[in-house]
């Protein structure tokens, strides 16, 4: 089944490369990059957002916005450097990562799901004997995804930086050493609340909305041992080789879109977002005070 989804990914993504060669010789339009390895699902979330921007963007000679979506952050970049990819949307780290790697800007903030700025959470039962990060040493962990921004990078940046040793594992049962915090992937929110309950493992990592939502009536049964600073909840970004007069027109666009009927209704749709708004300027200094933990995360000289 894994061999058969493999072959599936490579045809889709030959399929969409030469589609996406021919479209981006067209003049007149814009292209929007997501990151995923679902990407039938990840076009679908973004075709609300997509359409709008073809419409109210004809007035500058764009009729066509297509929705691109990469499987990582360097095929992301790759996409962006060639031209292929006009505006990208993400949480704070993988934007700041592809930023490094294709010189792409920062334009607005994305309030998904009614948030502009969210934190991680890191969380243990209330039975165990884990009071502080330190208590964390010997122990297992469980993060969401290697690149997510909440239920990875965030804590384990903030682990880092209280100078405990990280130590990725292939199960949450192998062996940890005295000196060191052992992490796995859990890969969804709901793994990691259900695999503290079970005592899979001694603690998890998670966004503050879901630490809510996926604890249930079960919260009180559970103690969080670190709340992170908070970051903006998703950032879009553009390459730096767009035409000002597009970059400024499609800014627009989006800050004014929680202000007509049909803008609240195409948020709503995409994904449960509020708004796009500034990004504050102590969120970006911030972020940039992060990039060498976040180079090391992605891998990035």
């Amino acid at each position: 089944m894994i061999k058969q989804a493999s072959i599936l990914w490579k045809i889709f993504f030959f399929i969409s490369s030469a589609f996406l060669f021919f479209q981006t010789a067209w003049a007149g339009q814009i292209n929007i990059g997501s990151i995923s390895k679902e990407p039938t699902r990840e076009i679908k979330k973004f075709l609300p957002i997509s359409r709008y921007l073809a419409k109210h963007l004809n007035l500058e000679e764009i009729n066509q916005c297509t929705v691109v979506v990469a499987k990582d952050i360097h095929q992301m970049a790759k996409f962006i450097t060639e031209g292929n990819v006009d505006i990208y949307i993400d949480s704070p780290f993988p934007s700041m990562a592809v930023s490094r790697l294709s010189g792409s800007k920062f334009l607005v903030r994305r309030w998904k799901k009614g948030v502009g700025a969210y934190h991680s959470v890191i969380f243990a039962r209330k039975d165990s004997s884990i009071e502080r990060l330190d208590d964390l040493k010997g122990k297992m962990i469980a993060f969401e995804e290697p690149h997510s921004s909440s239920g990875c990078l965030l804590p384990k940046i903030v682990l880092m930086q209280e100078g405990l040793k990280l130590t990725e594992k292939r199960d949450s049962a192998d062996p940890v050493g005295t000196d060191e915090v052992g992490y796995t992937f859990s890969w969804e929110d709901e793994n990691t609340m259900l695999w503290v309950f079970r005592k899979k493992v001694s603690a998890g990592a998670i966004d503050n909305q879901n630490y809510v939502k996926e604890a249930k009536d079960n919260i009180e049964s559970l103690k969080i041992i670190f709340k992170s600073f908070p970051i903006p909840r998703q950032i879009v970004s553009y390459r730096a080789d767009l035409d000002q007069k597009i970059v400024d027109r499609i800014k627009e666009i989006l800050i004014k879109m929680d202000k007509s009927e049909n803008g609240r209704k195409t948020l709503q749709e995409f994904e449960m977002t509020t708004k796009f708004d500034e990004i504050p300027d102590h969120n970006i200094t911030f972020l940039l005070d992060l990039q060498k933990f976040i180079d090391v995360a992605f891998g990035i000289q």
